[in-house]
């Protein structure tokens, strides 16, 4: 008994038997579309046919059967796709009537940008998953209480006038005066020494050491709105850390799988470290790889033997150096990327003996070279192990760490000028090696007093009639704005004040002089109060002092009335005890 089997006949080869089994034996859904397709070409784009054409007729099974050998049946008509077309209409146009002109008049869909005042009195601000749920949990409270509920409009008119109210306030306010030189603007990426950036690789600076990295080569997929801390700014603030690769401070690090810290420059140099995620560019792993004899190699520009080194690229060249000592002397480092996050990428240092011409034509590779082992022979710096705090060895500035030489002007310094010289050495270095806290962690935003009492006069939250002490529930989600503000390292809820905040209540930039003259009248009066209010203080003190000595007055008469017999023997008894 043979069974049948649906679906085109089993073909067979023309040597072998019918039960001899062949690739053909696989069903039609397994085999590849070169099988019944040969002569198709995927990179050709496809026609567009009409389909309510009637010329085209839908093919029979026969049809199937030869098309599917590989004839295709002939296209008779295609269509491309249609051209945009449009029609200018005149601001001005005449009637069909008379000849009279009429103003065109634009639609009311029309997309028009709203002007500030518009802007402050619109809600932009709307909940989130996180606003819910506070709003819930808080709408529970008040519903154990009867006090009634507060609305999701509410809570959103609430938060935006706060967020517009706060953001006039402190735009006024004086910034903070930073004796730090400013960031360059084509300052370098630390990892790639590249400055240019592009709108998805863009330069960041971290808002604690100042570190320059790009996007891809510290692994920054997107940046966060507010402010931006490096790794080791995020970890480890105050506490400062150390390469296991090379003696140098500062730079981009990253940790390690062993908990331990690494410049991510020289994970990326050294042959045998990898990094796990090759989008976050981080954590340094295969670190156990790195064979004894790298981390026995001495760096011949420091003349240290601190963790591992690379060797120049020349093939009968053994020459080691630190991948930090090699980039601050301006060795030949080139990197060549293939691919993306450094997957691909090929990776070339040469010493000074080898490097290229090129190269060379640029950058005097041998003065440097010299230079950078002159700086780290000094006794001083070899005695205090002091690392360079320049990117280049032609930045440093030697006035900073003086050479302890049997000169007549190091004779004739005195101590104030070795104690500034002392503060010059530690204070950069400290800088470098740690972020101090107090530069992003400003605390939380309060919203002060007279912003409250303009919250509670909205129009929203007076027509709010089943609420019960609204005081209470400005105040409240006023607190929950601040630690939300926080949480988000002070970065406004406002998307539009965030982006742009030149844009938000600019016309309230521009004073006119009847408005100065206010703001200096009411400055005036506000001297002459406390001028007043320094008086009154210093009076009322006045007055509790003369308190004072009255009752201690009284007390000592009343004293004499109620206890006349030990007024009268006190004296008595010191003088038989003298």
């Amino acid at each position: 008994m043979t069974l049948e089997r649906r679906g085109r006949p089993r073909k067979l080869e023309s040597t072998g038997s019918p039960t001899t089994p062949t690739f053909e034996e696989k069903p039609r859904e397994e085999r590849s579309y070169k099988d019944f397709f040969p002569d198709l070409n995927i990179k050709e784009p496809l026609p567009i046919i009409n389909l309510s054409d009637q010329s085209i007729k839908s093919p029979s099974n026969d049809e199937y059967e030869t098309a599917s050998e590989g004839d295709l049946p002939p296209i008779e008509k295609t269509i491309k796709l249609p051209m945009a077309s449009f029609k200018r209409i005149d601001s001005i146009r005449p009637l069909a009537k008379d000849n009279e002109a009429q103003v065109f008049q634009r639609p009311e869909n029309h997309y028009i940008q709203p002007s500030e005042s518009e802007l402050f009195e619109t809600v932009e601000y709307d909940m989130d998953e996180q606003d819910q749920t506070w709003l819930q949990l808080y709408n529970e409270e008040r519903k154990k209480e009867k006090l009634g509920l507060v609305s999701g409009d509410l809570f959103e008119s609430i938060i935006d006038q706060l967020e517009k109210e706060w953001f006039d306030l402190i735009k006024s306010l004086p910034k903070k005066t930073n004796d730090e030189p400013p960031l360059p603007e084509d300052s370098k990426c630390a990892i790639c020494d590249d400055g240019e950036c592009e709108n998805s690789n863009a330069i960041v600076f971290c808002d604690g050491c100042n570190l320059a990295v790009h996007q891809d080569c510290y692994g920054i997929p997107y940046i966060p709105e507010g402010q931006w801390l490096c790794r080791k700014c995020m970890v480890s603030p105050e506490n400062p850390v150390s390469c296991i690769f090379c003696p140098g401070e500062g730079g981009a690090f990253k940790q390690t799988t062993t908990n331990q810290w690494g410049h991510l420059l020289c994970a990326i140099w050294i042959p045998e470290v990898g990094l796990s995620n090759s989008v976050y560019m981080e954590p340094i792993d295969n670190i156990e790889n790195v064979p004894k004899s790298r981390w026995k190699l001495t760096c011949y520009i420091c003349r240290r033997r601190h963790g591992a080194c690379i060797q120049c690229d020349n093939k009968n060249c053994f020459v080691a150096f630190h991948v930090t000592c090699a980039r601050w002397a301006r060795l030949c480092m080139r990197m060549k990327l293939h691919g993306t996050h450094y997957d691909g990428v090929v990776l070339k240092a040469y010493c000074e003996r080898h490097t290229p011409k090129d190269y060379k034509e640029v950058v005097n590779v041998d003065k440097l070279v010299v230079d950078a082992q002159r700086w780290f022979m000094d006794p001083k710096r070899k005695r205090d192990n002091l690392m360079p705090r320049k990117r280049y060895i032609d930045e440093e500035d030697d006035d900073a760490y003086p050479a302890l030489t049997n000169t007549v002007d190091s004779t004739k310094s005195t101590k104030k000028q070795r104690r500034q010289q002392a503060v010059s050495q530690l204070l950069p270095a400290s800088k470098a090696a740690r972020a101090h806290q107090h530069q992003y962690s400003a605390g939380a935003p309060i919203a002060p007093e007279f912003i409250l009492d303009k919250l509670e006069r909205l129009k929203s939250v007076k027509q709010a009639t089943n609420l019960k002490k609204k005081s209470q529930v400005v105040t409240n989600i006023c607190r929950y704005w601040s630690l939300k503000r926080e949480s988000r390292r002070g970065a406004p809820l406002l998307k539009r004040l965030h982006l742009e905040p030149w844009t938000a209540s600019a016309s309230q930039l521009k004073q006119s002089e009847v408005e100065k003259a206010h703001k200096a009248s009411s400055m005036i009066t506000l001297r002459a109060d406390l001028e007043k209010l320094r008086l009154l203080s210093e009076q009322v003190q006045k007055r509790e002092k003369l308190k004072l000595d009255r009752l201690r007055k009284q007390k000592a008469y009343l004293e004499t009335i109620f206890y006349p017999i030990e007024i009268v023997m006190r004296p008595v008894i010191d003088e038989l005890m003298e």
